[in-house]
């Protein structure tokens, strides 16, 4: 009895329904890709999320980290995403900051620095 070639590659012999097992993990592999593919439209299509209702925010008490919920004395950061945050959180990396900074950044500096063009000249 003679073992058959492996029927994707022709490389190393076939056991698994005629696939090495190098093929036949990559047969696997789409296989479930296309099947959680297919849930995922499923369930994407079922879902019908409300566009107008923000999530709900979390009482935040000023005392208290929004982060942490460690305690802060008197020493607390106020973020412009309107919390207060201890020493550790005080960044917006450091607390998943929703404040978009960068674009405020860029609205500031442009209304600061107009543009400056100089008239062309006419020709003579």
């Amino acid at each position: 009895m003679e073992s058959e070639m492996c029927r994707s590659c022709r490389v190393f012999y076939g056991c698994l329904g005629g696939l090495c097992s190098q093929c036949h993990k990559k047969e696997a592999l789409k296989k479930e890709a296309t099947e959680a593919v297919s849930t995922l439209a499923q369930v994407v299509s079922t879902v019908n999320l409300p566009q107008d209702v923000p999530p709900p925010q979390p009482v935040q008490d000023p005392t208290h980290c929004f982060a942490c919920r460690k305690r802060m004395g008197p020493l607390s950061f106020a973020c412009k995403c309107q919390h207060s945050f201890c020493s550790k959180h005080r960044l917006p990396e450091d607390h998943q900051c929703t404040f978009d900074h960068r674009s405020q950044g860029i609205r500031k500096l442009s209304e600061s620095n107009p543009l400056v063009v100089a008239e062309k000249f006419n020709k003579l």
